[in-house]
């Protein structure tokens, strides 16, 4: 056989193997997935709607002696807030005046109160528009002799506690409404020449407006 035959062969032969090889991967070959994209599968992503000052004013109901008086009160309060992710913390200051709200020491003689300062702290769970909370301090109120109370009137210091519930309106206001007990403790009084110490307790239930600045 002649040199040119002889490469003529192997040429060709060359030639049917790659032909063969490139069909053999194109057989094998396997296109990559489509990228797959995933929604957030409905999971509310917490937005800041309660930091910041704001001030406001309430209303409602205060009650002593488990209920059996009751008063009108409306007032004031101005705090700060500050949220991270859905937990909110705070702080908030409030002055309330109540229409004579009347602690009974004996069935002639008590109490009354007429004005109380307050300062608490504020903790809960934002839930998008609506904050949940629960609130704890100090109070502070004067409390005036009545009936046959013989002694002075004095200022008392105490705990309030409580919780509520606050939803954003939008354009920076919300409302909210709480209840909150306050609790004095040994009150001394005089009641016709006797000196006595009680414990006293009011409940207090408002709707309040805030304006966030």
């Amino acid at each position: 056989m002649s040199l040119r035959y002889t490469l003529a062969a192997l040429l060709t032969g060359t030639v049917a193997v790659a032909s063969v090889s490139a069909a053999q991967a194109a057989d094998l070959y396997t296109p990559a997935p489509a990228a797959i994209s995933y929604s957030d599968a409905g999971l509310a992503v917490a937005t800041d709607n309660w930091s910041g000052f704001y001030a406001g004013a309430h209303g409602g109901m205060m009650s002593a002696d488990d209920f059996d008086n009751t008063s009108f009160s409306g007032g004031v309060q101005a705090g700060y807030l500050q949220q991270f992710g859905q937990f909110v913390v705070g702080a908030e200051v409030s002055g309330t005046l109540s229409d004579e709200l009347r602690y009974e020491l004996t069935p002639d003689a008590g109490l009354t109160q007429n004005w109380s300062l307050a300062a608490k702290g504020r903790a809960g769970v934002a839930l998008g528009d609506t904050l949940i909370y629960g609130t704890a301090g100090a109070s502070l109120a004067e409390l005036e002799p009545s009936g046959t109370t013989t002694s002075g009137t004095d200022t008392y210091g105490g705990v309030v506690f409580g919780a509520g519930v606050e939803q954003n309106l939008g354009n920076n206001f919300s409302v909210r409404a709480e209840y909150l007990q306050t609790r004095y403790f040994d009150v001394d009084s005089t009641v016709a020449g006797i000196a006595r110490t009680d414990d006293l307790t009011n409940h207090a239930v408002t709707l309040g407006v805030n304006y966030r600045f």
